[in-house]
């Protein structure tokens, strides 16, 4: 009897969701051009991405609170010590989440997303973003020394591949939508849309292409549902500078030259701390743990590096630091970034690029004033232009690297020695290491990004089979999967 009703109960809802899709697709077709229906969906990803972010920042700020407070309360017996067993802390409770449910979730989540887009036509897996904004919230809220930009480029791509895989258009936009998604993570935490849209094209897809577009939309949609709930306010504030003279532009191409070479060191040392923590004989839920460690020995001496650092970064800016604080800043934030990194933690490098430009680039700025009274700008000058300098060199951005700079500042002014000092940077990594903080990853697990124009899917089949992307195979790294200077 009851096989007897249910067959007619399956056909009817067999046929109404049939009826759905036919309806669904009469009204696209009717009324809605395929470029139409993508810009709606794009603004759409972009409110939704502002607001995860916005979410995924209180919930940082609420951690952090909480350890400072609470928890470092708790901690008080230990004196000095509870600011370096706060990370540990952090650390022991991100490696067993880790390790449990996502391991993919650890590191920075950049390459990830670079992954899926070249190797997974943009579908990016929810649980793994799950457990990357869990993971990354613990890490940072409690210390570890990591970035806010990498987590929400994640996010922001899984919102692209999720509303993609609902609303169901053409293949290749799945892709165009998960790109979409992590524009709008990083316009919603530095305020800055069109950095952001230039960040999607010019390191996740390796060119600026047709969907640029969209791409905008959706990075200007998430900028301003952040606004709206976080306030209009530059993720710096900077005083104004302008160039001293001419005959100063040398000056800044010497100190690009210089964290060019910085740059591609920190690179190299982030992944040879992956490396040394991945062979090390430990069990792998309790590396972060020992990372954390570290860090909290750090924090010992130098507590502005805490979390995302950002603090210390205005009085940077504004020249109020010595240039021994500032070299021992840039070498802390240097050392606890891998550590947290290496060990398994999950944060960006986004921001730690940032900060670590502005202490060494004011570092040299104050040197160079110090040097040359009255012929160069303040030291603040310097660690502005080297926040961008020090990002375009690891990320091999240029293009990004000053457009942020130049929306963080609203002047013109710097743009002069904002671009010599950029191309000095960025000429020297080339030099020294041809692949990005993010696509070396990528060339270790042998994929290369697709640079072809077209649908914009990769042209790979040997990486779109089952199993892991690093099991694909090695393909020839004859063309650096590097973006274009």
């Amino acid at each position: 009897m009851s096989d007897g009703t249910a067959a007619p109960a399956g056909r009817t809802l067999a046929a109404r969701l049939s009826d759905r899709r036919r309806a669904r697709g009469w009204l696209r077709s009717s009324f809605l051009p395929e470029q139409n229906y993508l810009i709606i969906l794009a603004v759409a990803v972009g409110v939704v991405t502002g607001l995860g972010s916005v979410g995924f920042i209180l919930v940082i700020e609420l951690l952090a609170d909480f350890a400072r407070g609470p928890v470092a309360a708790l901690l008080e017996r230990f004196g000095p010590a509870r600011l370096v067993l706060l990370p540990a802390l952090g650390g022991l409770l991100v490696g067993p989440v880790v390790q449990r449910f996502a391991p993919e979730a650890k590191g920075h989540g950049v390459p990830e997303v670079m992954t899926a887009l070249a190797t997974r036509g943009g579908h990016v897996g929810n649980r793994i973003v799950a457990v990357k904004v869990v993971a990354a919230s613990l890490t940072i809220g409690f210390g570890g020394v990591a970035g806010r930009v990498g987590p929400l480029v994640h996010v922001g791509s899984a919102i692209g591949s999720l509303v993609a895989r609902w609303t169901r258009p053409a293949r290749p936009n799945v892709r165009r939508l998960a790109t979409c998604g992590a524009a709008g993570g990083v316009a919603a935490i530095f305020n800055a849309p069109i950095a952001a849209s230039i960040f999607a094209m010019e390191v996740l897809i390796g060119r600026v292409r047709g969907d640029f577009l969209l791409v905008l939309l959706t990075a200007l949609g998430s900028c301003l549902t952040a606004r709206y709930f976080l306030g209009n306010f530059p993720a710096f504030r900077v005083p104004e500078y302008e160039l001293a003279s001419a005959a100063e532009l040398p000056l800044y191409f010497l100190m690009g030259a210089l964290l060019g070479t910085a740059a591609s060191g920190y690179v190299r040392l982030l992944y040879w701390s992956e490396d040394a923590f991945g062979g090390w004989r430990f069990p792998d839920y309790l590396k972060p743990a020992a990372g954390g460690l570290i860090v909290g020995l750090l924090l010992r001496f130098y507590p502005q590096i805490y979390g995302a650092g950002f603090p210390a970064v205005e009085p940077a800016l504004e020249g109020r630091l010595p240039w021994e604080l500032l070299l021992g800043l840039f070498a802390a934030q240097l050392l606890a970034n891998c550590a947290t990194l290496g060990s398994g933690g999950s944060g960006g490098v986004f921001a730690p690029c940032l900060y670590m430009g502005a202490m060494l680039g004011g570092a040299f700025g104050s040197l160079a004033s110090g040097l040359l009274p009255g012929w160069t700008a303040g030291a603040g000058a310097y660690a502005l232009v080297g926040m961008a300098a020090f990002f375009a060199a690891a990320a091999k951005a240029p293009t990004t690297a000053i457009l942020l700079l130049f929306e963080m500042t609203n002047d013109y002014r710097i743009v002069l020695p904002l671009m010599a000092a950029t191309a000095g940077s960025v000429y020297i990594s080339h030099r020294v290491q041809p692949f990005s903080v993010y696509t070396l990853k990528l060339q270790r697990r042998g994929i290369e990004l697709p640079r072809h124009e077209g649908t914009g899917d990769p042209p790979a089949p040997a990486a779109e089979r089952p199993g892991p992307p690093c099991r694909s195979p090695r393909r020839s790294t004859a063309q650096t999967p590097t973006a274009p200077t």
